[in-house]
């Protein structure tokens, strides 16, 4: 009996829905062999007892409809999925990692910027607040976030040389679409992550335009719009 219980509770310890069923039973069972065999916890303690076990089950049901109508995508172990599902899962259907830059003949080419290559640490941490952002957006994460992560980049932006262009126009516009908005929408984040998958993209183009000596590491696979 024992070794079986304990094979129930690994199985079960395997995914977030275990998890949550593991812990209620674990709770309701310890406070009803408290309430069924204890003789001397009083009338009071025995009272509160009492209306744990009765309102508990009621805060579970609310807490796990609430998670299944606004969470639903969590409460699954990866195993139950395969890498393509759970790819959809967790991103959506997102265009950002297409591999084909979008060009954008109208705002000129971002090679006629003057790229400071002094400023190593901005340009890395321009590059690194952008992904986060793009990466914050397709996981679900909370506007405020967003918001931030384009503030942040916009500081950097200036301060490596390519302030007061598109590029910072378009972090603007995205910055206050993003600010006026209400919930956003799996499809209004993937479109969002786009654009600032572009943005990126451009940015890396101009920094590879100011190194002579780049070069194209060996698992290049992008493929750019001329």
């Amino acid at each position: 009996m024992t070794n079986q219980i304990k094979r129930t509770a690994v199985k079960l310890s395997q995914g977030p829905l275990g998890i949550i069923a593991l812990f209620i039973v674990l709770i309701d069972g310890f406070a009803s062999l408290v309430l069924g065999f204890a003789t001397d916890i009083g009338e009071s303690n025995r009272s509160i007892l009492v209306w744990f076990l009765v309102s508990f089950p009621v805060i579970v049901f609310f807490v796990f409809a609430w998670l299944v109508s606004c969470h639903h995508a969590k409460l699954y172990p990866p195993s139950a999925y395969t890498d393509g599902e759970l790819a959809r899962l967790v991103y959506g259907n997102t265009g950002f990692d297409k591999q084909e830059l979008q060009a954008h003949p109208q705002q000129g080419s971002v090679h006629s910027f003057p790229l400071k290559t002094s400023a190593t640490g901005n340009l890395y941490w321009l590059g690194h607040d952008l992904m986060w952002t793009a990466d914050t957006l397709l996981r679900n994460g909370p506007k405020e976030s967003v918001l931030i992560g384009l503030v942040q980049a916009r500081h950097h932006l200036e301060h490596v040389g390519l302030g007061e262009n598109f590029l910072e126009r378009e972090i603007n516009m995205l910055h206050e679409l993003i600010k006026q908005s209400g919930e956003l929408s799996p499809s209004l984040r993937d479109e969002y992550a786009s654009q600032l998958g572009s943005i990126i993209d451009r940015i890396g183009i101009t920094a590879e335009a100011a190194q002579p000596d780049f070069q194209v590491p060996p698992h290049w696979k992008r493929v750019r719009s001329k």
